[in-house]
């Protein structure tokens, strides 16, 4: 790449080559989401919100079309997070995960999921701010939960994007 664009143009070319495999849709019967795949034996990340109630779900793949059936593993309200174990999805792509703790205001990032549905979105931003604390409202499925010291990204983020990844430019 011959300037500063063009080479952050490929950086996220890479990354969102990279990440998006490891990237699911979550569909339950209270909804739809997002995850990351955790690691080879199908457990993937999302968040308790995403869950709800259900036990069971559909796990589709960013970059593929088939559908999965997969089971809670765990859920754990104050945190909004949850676990969940997909079956029969051959050669997972586990994420590289960064340290939250790592990150820095400014620093820019990507937000990958499937919002409204949509498969293999990728959206950027900056990191705004740290520490926020936000209030997730309960809905039919979900009791709500209040989450403290959030990243807070410019990034768009939609319905569906729950669960998804936010990707620093290390690809993590």
């Amino acid at each position: 790449p011959d300037s500063v664009a063009e080479q952050l143009e490929a950086d996220y070319t890479r990354i969102a080559t990279t990440a998006l495999p490891s990237i699911v849709e979550i569909n339950s019967a209270g909804g739809i989401g997002s995850g990351v795949v955790f690691d080879d034996a199908g457990n993937i990340v999302t968040n308790a919100h995403v869950v709800g109630n259900a036990t069971e779900f559909q796990v589709r793949f960013a970059t593929g079309s088939a559908t999965y059936p997969a089971v809670l593993v765990y859920s754990w309200l104050p945190d909004d997070l949850a676990v969940i174990r997909v079956s029969g999805a051959g050669d997972l792509q586990p994420a590289a995960f960064g340290r939250s703790s790592d990150v820095d205001v400014g620093d820019i990032v990507m937000a990958m999921g499937n919002p409204f549905g949509l498969d293999s979105s990728v959206t950027e931003g900056v990191v705004s701010a740290l520490g926020r604390t936000v209030a997730e409202p309960p809905g039919e499925n979900s009791p709500g939960t209040v989450l403290r010291d959030a990243i807070q990204t410019s990034a768009p983020i939609n319905p569906g994007n729950s669960g998804g990844a936010l990707v620093n430019l290390s690809g993590e």
